[in-house]
């Protein structure tokens, strides 16, 4: 199987109703698979075969940030101790109430 990813999508319960009356029908197997072909039809429909292979060529090409590239000679703090400080800091920006 292709690896996926989530995507959290909001529809209407009407629009729910009816793609599971499609899965009910045996036309999908889920609802995220009816939704999925919903997407990669619309995808379809905008776009051209090469613009589709240019896009994900392109993505493809685009180098992951390397966490050592966040860090000059000058930094005395190990890899370890950025990443426990850049997750502490995360974590801390995330629990701490909205203003």
């Amino acid at each position: 199987m292709d690896p996926t990813e989530k995507l959290i999508v909001r529809v209407s319960p009407d629009t729910v109703t009816i793609l599971q009356e499609l899965v009910d029908r045996r036309e999908y197997g889920s609802l995220s698979e009816s939704v999925a072909d919903a997407i990669n039809k619309m995808i379809g429909s905008k776009l051209t075969e090469e613009e589709i292979s240019k896009i994900l060529s392109d993505h493809k090409r685009e180098k992951p940030l390397k966490m050592e590239s966040l860090m000059t000679d000058d930094d005395q703090e190990s890899m370890d101790e950025a990443v426990k400080k850049a997750v502490k800091g995360y974590v801390r920006a995330r629990m701490e109430p909205e203003e």
